[in-house]
């Protein structure tokens, strides 16, 4: 449970800065074929730092389609790009395909073998720090923000985070960081990467 697939979104991207539609995009995502539940949020269901109560975006192409229409009520979508490396090109072939269908958001895949400073939509598998501390990876002063995700609030708890030293504070800091940053949908998490060790004896 060290890692995690997600499409990450660019919130400074023009078309990807509103919340309802990185929300749509979330929604029209198929859900695993064998039911295995998507992935809450970037904290592993086994850190104590994990809320499990955030809002889920399990498949729902009705809401999807209601919050698209929200955003363009009159007008067409936007046409996408989803960057993925090759590891992720079904899947992300898959994504394409529910946007495509679903929301009329036409999307071509794009795969490369080094992640890009600049992109639309991300694939792409990511590890999870052992310690529920997600400084370097959401805060908006920080390089690993590759969403370029921005808010006060979320800054702020990531701060108190990672300064407290009261453990039930800490828990309390990093619950309210799941709950406001999966509702603001900077990514949509799908699921939990599964490695298998081999050993020989």
């Amino acid at each position: 449970t060290n890692r995690y697939l997600a499409v990450f979104f660019n919130t400074r991207d023009a078309n990807l800065s509103e919340k309802s539609f990185r929300q749509a995009l979330t929604y029209a995502i198929a859900n695993k074929p064998d039911g295995e539940g998507r992935a809450m949020s970037p904290l592993s269901p086994t850190s104590w730092g994990y809320y499990p109560q955030v809002k889920p975006y399990e498949t729902n192409p009705d809401q999807a389609r209601s919050l698209l229409k929200s955003v363009f009520p009159d007008v067409a979508p936007p046409s996408l790009e989803l960057t993925t490396t090759l590891l992720y090109l079904a899947r992300a072939e898959e994504i394409a395909r529910a946007w495509t269908d679903v929301l009329g958001v036409n999307t071509t895949v794009k795969v490369v073998t080094v992640i890009p400073d600049d992109f639309q939509a991300l694939l792409i598998g990511r590890e999870r720090p052992p310690d529920p501390d997600q400084y370097s990876l959401w805060h908006s002063t920080q390089s690993g923000n590759i969403t370029g995700y921005s808010s006060p609030k979320v800054d702020k708890l990531l701060e108190d985070g990672r300064t407290t030293l009261d453990p039930q504070k800490r828990v309390e800091f990093y619950q309210d960081f799941q709950r406001f940053l999966v509702e603001d949908s900077p990514a949509a998490f799908l699921e939990h990467l599964v490695t298998h060790t081999v050993n020989r004896r």
